[in-house]
């Protein structure tokens, strides 16, 4: 599968494409949706600052509060992906505040690429359709303790 992951980092945050790229391409893996397999994956990515988060979520989902991620899916499920018949799929558009991740890390005493992680791949599992759940969740948390990220 091949991903293309365009990013907007208009806050300066220091995770880099390549990082973002894996958790991406591991919390696909880990859905195991064989269709994806076959097509070129792509989503964008916006790194924005709180002030900014804030604004989006107002406007959004009418929450006046900063939030860690936000995810635009393009599809509402699996089963309207895989109608597409298109080469190339685009899921949507994840908006993720770094300094949010950073300031929950510590408050509550978390390690920061682990949550990074964990936020991430909670986005993309958003834009593929998948509610909050233990399904979600179990994903989300396996791709955020590959051993991979602690390098």
């Amino acid at each position: 599968m091949k991903i293309n992951l365009e990013i907007n980092n208009k806050s300066k945050s220091p995770l880099t494409k390549a990082f973002l790229n894996e958790i991406v391409k591991k919390t696909l893996s880990e859905v195991d949706w064989d269709f994806l397999q076959k097509k070129a994956i792509s989503l964008s990515l916006a790194l924005v600052k709180k002030a900014e988060m804030r604004a989006i979520n107002k406007k959004y989902r009418q929450v006046d509060a900063v939030t860690d991620i936000l995810s635009f899916a393009e599809y509402k499920d699996e089963k309207e992906m895989k109608k597409s018949k298109e080469k190339e799929l685009f899921l949507g558009e994840l908006i993720l505040c770094y300094d949010d991740i950073k300031e929950y890390a510590k408050r509550e005493k978390l390690n920061l690429k682990e949550e990074s992680v964990s936020v991430v791949s909670h986005g993309v599992l958003h834009l593929l359709g998948m509610p909050h759940g233990k399904k979600m969740f179990a994903i989300q948390g396996k791709v955020a303790k590959n051993n991979f990220f602690k390098k």
